[in-house]
């Protein structure tokens, strides 16, 4: 039903995608983007409002009955679109190469079929269009909660939709019950020693020395002390010190990203990293300033929503033609702020597949990638289909 009705709409559903991804907006200040969100809901009859800024929710339904959520984000990325698409990216430093346009404009679609038989929905659907899902410790999604959408919205479920480039084929709607996405947790060491020439490095304090022993200890952590059942990664991405070859500097500092898939792992690993760079910077004789703000958590579907959703995609849209594949995703170190709903609700993310019309298919975030298009009326009947199944069975 739902499929068939996303293909009728495919030319506003490209219209939105397309004006979408030629102004792309980054972060938290997403103008252009929430005033066609807003005014889409608008025409559509859609009740909404702006929760935090640029954090918009629309209700469609009945407030007797069950509640589901279904969330977009909205934001792009900090790079220049290299595609050559007549509708690439006019805002130089600003592209949509993860895919949250076509988030959106799904999102929007699914709006319009779900609007279109609000009668027959038993409760009510919630429809989160979020910011700044790109932002460093999980900025839109945190926001959206803190300002109190799961306490105003009282949703029993949720849903997320992610375009996938490289692991799901066009008009393929892929899932998985477990863990989905990694936390992420940045953390950023500075040290502080005591210069010198390096001709006479015992009359300083060498602050390289000490953060290369700092990034030793948490490879160890790493690699020893989490169990090797529950995949971690930590990798260090920045390294700053020193301006010539015969000055050791005052300073040394260096940053990067922890991810894991097990809440308890995740703070064991993060105490113990803490606990080391003391301990070594005291036997080094530098001063530690370490940051580590907690960031995002892991995204675990819920295993029964989620074999519940696979049973209702297959059986519905899967019968007009959109593959639904076993329940066999495979999960992702990378990160998704969608997790600030599902650590509190039952909830449940899925791929939409997009391969087809690439020669070579580029992964997300880069500058060359380009989404087929083809498979969007199959992310958007998934919104819809399974909002109506879950308020309807």
């Amino acid at each position: 039903m739902m499929y068939q009705e996303a293909k009728a709409m495919e030319q506003q559903l490209l219209d939105w995608r397309r004006r979408l991804h030629q102004h792309p907006e980054l972060g938290k200040r997403l103008p252009q983007t929430t005033d066609l969100v807003k005014g889409a809901l608008d025409q559509l009859g859609i009740q909404w409002e702006e929760i935090c800024p640029c954090g918009i929710v629309g209700v469609i339904g009945k407030p007797e009955g069950k509640r589901i959520l279904l969330r977009a984000d909205m934001d792009a990325l900090p790079m220049d679109e290299l595609t050559g698409l007549p509708f690439a990216s006019e805002c130089p430093g600003a592209m949509h190469s993860c895919g949250h346009d076509c988030h959106t404009s799904m999102l929007l679609t699914a709006a319009a079929l779900l609007k279109k038989h609000e009668a027959e929905l038993n409760g009510q659907v919630i429809l989160m269009f979020q910011p700044d899902e790109e932002g460093t410790d999980g900025g839109g999604a945190r926001v959206m909660v803190e300002a109190g959408l799961l306490e105003k919205y009282k949703p029993d479920a949720a849903m997320m939709a992610h375009m996938a480039s490289n692991i799901v084929k066009t008009n393929q709607i892929a899932l998985k019950a477990g863990p989905a996405s990694a936390s992420s947790d940045r953390f950023v060491v500075n040290l502080h020693g005591k210069g010198g020439h390096g001709a006479r490095p015992h009359h300083s304090v060498n602050p390289i020395t000490c953060a290369i022993k700092i990034a030793e200890a948490f490879a160890d952590i790493g690699r020893y002390e989490v169990d090797v059942q529950e995949p971690t990664a930590l990798s260090i991405c920045t390294f700053h010190a020193g301006t010539a070859s015969n000055i050791i500097p005052e300073e040394c500092s260096f940053s990067g990203t922890l991810r894991t898939f097990n809440e308890e792992a995740r703070q064991f690993t993060i105490s113990r990293m803490k606990a080391a760079a003391q301990s070594i910077a005291d036997a080094y004789r530098c001063q530690l300033d370490m940051q580590m703000p907690l960031g995002v958590p892991p995204l675990i579907n819920d295993p029964e929503l989620s074999r519940q959703m696979h049973q209702w995609l297959s059986e519905t849209i899967g019968q007009e033609g959109v593959d639904i594949p076993p329940m066999v995703q495979a999960k992702s170190m990378g990160s998704e702020d969608f997790s600030f709903i599902s650590s509190r609700i039952p909830s449940c993310s899925i791929s939409v597949g997009s391969t087809s019309c690439q020669y070579q298919v580029y992964p997300l975030h880069h500058p060359k990638i380009i989404f087929d298009e083809q498979g969007l009326a199959a992310g958007a009947a998934a919104y819809a289909q399974a909002a109506y199944c879950f308020l309807t069975r």
